[in-house]
């Protein structure tokens, strides 16, 4: 004789129960201005940590460079490049921190990345202006020299300012 038909291990459903009926909800997906605003600020994490490398390593290897470069800085010279190495390891955190924070939907992440962008746009200008006025400083004939100005310290703030202030990012970022 057979033995009768055991009943399987494990619950076994021939649909899904009536509250998932098509799977999990999917999850809400980060609006496209907050995506760009959140690559953004991992495009000026790169950029920063290049950054202070680079100038750790002329600080280090070649500081000739910076005297030939900067020379209206005179004995300011260590300090100055103490103060960006400084400042730009500390940019570079904390823009990394609120990219992290912004992904996990932080109202206050966003808030703060309005603080600190700003205050970023602000250190971007007075330190060109402190450059410029270094350069100039040190040459026999103040009005020949060409000053290059690279403005995406300033422009990538902006934009992620402006790309987290829409209402899309507000309401996402505010759970």
């Amino acid at each position: 004789m057979a033995d009768p038909p055991q009943p399987p291990q494990y619950p076994v459903y021939p649909y899904p129960p009536p509250h998932y009926v098509y799977g999990p909800p999917p999850k809400e997906r980060m609006p496209g201005l907050t995506t760009t605003a959140f690559v953004l600020l991992w495009v000026m994490f790169v950029f920063g940590l290049l950054g202070t490398l680079n100038m750790a390593s002329f600080a280090v290897f070649r500081p000739e460079l910076l005297i030939w470069t900067y020379p209206g800085l005179g004995s300011m010279r260590p300090f100055v490049v103490a103060l960006i190495v400084v400042q730009g390891i500390a940019w570079t955190i904390m823009r990394g921190f609120l990219a992290v924070k912004i992904a996990r939907r932080s109202a206050r992440a966003r808030t703060a990345a309005f603080v600190i962008e700003t205050i970023g746009i602000a250190f971007q200008v007075a330190f060109a202006i402190i450059l410029f006025s270094a350069m100039n400083s040190g040459l026999s004939d103040p009005g020949s020299f060409r000053y290059t100005f690279d403005c995406t310290g300033i422009v990538l703030p902006i934009l992620i300012i402006c790309f987290l202030s829409s209402a899309r990012s507000r309401q996402w970022c505010d759970r």
